[in-house]
């Protein structure tokens, strides 16, 4: 959560990234037609990862978290479901932080737990904050199940 709270949109801070000494890494050629699906080796499928790809003059990463949580987003109503992965049941009290990106600055924007049927609203308010908003970053994050990080765009009005 510090981590995230601290930086929640990546892609605007991706340069601390470069501090990170890789624990692994490897060069793979790719096939003709550019294309290759890469599996996390088995030492890091269950822990939350940074993962760097260099090639061609850019250098691209993403993170990756070890989680069973299937979140669906409903952008069009700034509202997402969570599930656990493998049943499908409902997880309530989840915790969900969400920073709004204004003008190319994060700004805390709310935060809850999930209701009964896993439900929460992230983008209502009873503010006009929504206005400036031009994307949301969210933390989606179980005590036992994981945490998971989304990037969407705030619901039309």
């Amino acid at each position: 959560e510090f981590h995230f709270s601290s930086s929640p949109f990546l892609t605007l801070n991706t340069s601390r990234a470069a501090s990170i000494r890789p624990a692994s890494s490897g060069r793979i050629v790719l096939p003709a037609g550019g294309k290759h699906i890469l599996a996390l080796p088995a030492a890091y499928q269950q822990s939350n990862v940074l993962v760097e790809i260099s090639g061609g003059g850019l250098t691209k990463s993403t993170a990756v978290y070890a989680h069973a949580l299937d979140v669906q987003i409903s952008e069009s109503f700034g509202q997402l479901t969570v599930r656990h992965s493998g049943d499908r049941r409902p997880l309530s009290r989840t915790y969900v932080k969400v920073f709004a990106d204004v003008n190319g600055t994060p700004v805390f924007y709310k935060d809850g737990y999930t209701d009964l049927r896993g439900k929460f609203d992230y983008a209502s308010l009873s503010t006009g904050d929504l206005d400036g908003a031009h994307r949301f970053a969210l933390l989606i994050m179980s005590d036992e199940h994981g945490a998971v990080v989304r990037e969407v765009k705030p619901p039309s009005r």
